[in-house]
């Protein structure tokens, strides 16, 4: 199953004929080195980014260089699909890693929305679900401490990698997001974050290897988090 249409189906069922016209508008594959743009902010692009594979985040530059990462990025996640109706990009979108994208033109979502009411649906269901883990990264920031914030993070990053296949209980899977993205994530400076993941991994709450998502512990890292997937509205429980 295309990777897409996998991230999809987990939010809103589609049918064969929704997921061959969506497939068939898709363009590309486009390559998108580490540290470039997948999309400018303040540009108006034409149409809206398919994650294919690799990691990207969303983020704003603050004027003295410091970045707020916004969210991660991954494949299956539509980066920006709101700027099919806000049309001007609002902040930064950018490859952490290695990308490989589709482009969805923007006159294509018109042609699909229009003939496929349920299509139009599911990708609003998506754009709201960007929506809703905003808030929650808000709460994060807000009101969690520096464990609790890095812990949901985790869970959350396991949660959606876990819906196209890339992450499983039990199984450790790469995890290309550094300390670095981690501290740009949460708001947290990169010392604290280090000593944050070294309480987390002697607590046997997560592995040691830094370039690996290892949970040994899920239930006990839920705990901590006070993690509840709810907020990503999937249709089966993925947690």
């Amino acid at each position: 199953m295309h990777v897409l249409i996998q991230k999809l189906k987990a939010l809103h069922e589609i049918s064969d004929e929704e997921e061959t016209a969506l497939l068939g508008a898709l363009e590309g594959p486009y390559e998108v080195e580490r540290g470039e743009d997948i999309a400018v902010d303040g540009s108006m692009p034409k149409h809206s980014t398919v994650m294919l594979a690799g990691v990207a985040c969303r983020y704003k530059l603050l004027a003295d260089g410091r970045r707020q990462i916004l969210a991660f990025e991954y494949p299956g996640d539509i980066t920006d699909i709101y700027s099919y109706v806000l049309k001007r990009i609002d902040h930064g979108i950018g490859a952490v890693t290695k990308c490989s994208t589709a482009h969805l033109p923007h006159k294509a979502i018109t042609a699909l929305t229009e003939k496929y009411p349920n299509l139009a649906y599911t990708l609003w269901r998506d754009s709201l679900v960007d929506t809703a883990v905003a808030q929650t990264w808000l709460v994060n920031a807000g009101r969690r401490s520096a464990m609790e914030r890095l812990a949901h993070m985790i869970c959350e990053q396991f949660v959606r990698l876990s819906v196209v296949g890339l992450a499983k209980h039990g199984e450790p899977s790469k995890f290309y997001i550094t300390q670095t993205d981690l501290a740009d994530a949460s708001g947290l400076s990169l010392v604290h974050v280090n000593k944050t993941l070294q309480l987390l991994k002697e607590k046997g709450l997560i592995g040691r290897n830094p370039n690996l998502l290892e949970i040994l512990n899920w239930e006990g890292l839920r705990a901590v988090a006070g993690f509840d997937p709810t907020y990503l509205h999937l249709k089966g429980t993925h947690a």
